[in-house]
């Protein structure tokens, strides 16, 4: 298992470790949507809470795990790329899916810490008597949107002409 699919999945497992300990301590109904201001308006039952997470948790590793493998064996893998003559030779194939793969999990891992940080909050908004969803959730968007435009980045660049 490479180092990143190894990490990957080990912030699957602290999400499923917030679900586990948190699922008994949460009210039967929980503030579930905040407006920009971090008032809730919106609201769930435990189970559709914690429900809804576990499914986005399920889509997060399909998408970034078992989709970047089962794209690699269509017939079609890498027409999209620029150059992908070059990229797509055979000598170096392998390695151009070693980096799809990787930025795969990479793009996974910032996926999964922004997830578990927002659940986070929004457990610890329902511990109050009058819910408030805490204001760092703006810091973690911003890091988030910024990570993202150093990523789509380096992805692009890294397919430029040799």
């Amino acid at each position: 298992m490479s180092w990143y699919r190894g990490i990957f999945y080990a912030l699957a497992g602290v999400a499923l470790i917030q679900v586990i300990y948190y699922y008994p301590r949460v009210p039967d109904v929980v503030a579930s949507h905040f407006d920009g201001l971090g008032a809730p308006n919106d609201w769930s039952s435990r189970n559709g809470f914690f429900g809804l997470y576990l499914a986005i948790l399920s889509l997060l590793v399909a998408v970034f795990d078992f989709v970047p493998r089962w794209s690699e064996l269509r017939s079609n893998f890498g027409m999209r790329i620029p150059n992908r003559d070059y990229w797509l030779a055979p000598q170096r194939v392998d390695q151009t899916k070693l980096f799809f793969r990787r930025q795969m999990f990479i793009m996974g891992c910032a996926h999964l810490l922004l997830s578990i940080f927002a659940i986070q909050l929004a457990i610890e908004a329902n511990f109050s008597q009058h819910p408030r969803l805490h204001p760092s959730i703006g810091w973690a968007l911003a890091l988030y949107f910024i990570f993202l435009a150093g990523w789509l980045g380096h992805f692009f660049l890294h397919f430029r002409k040799p």
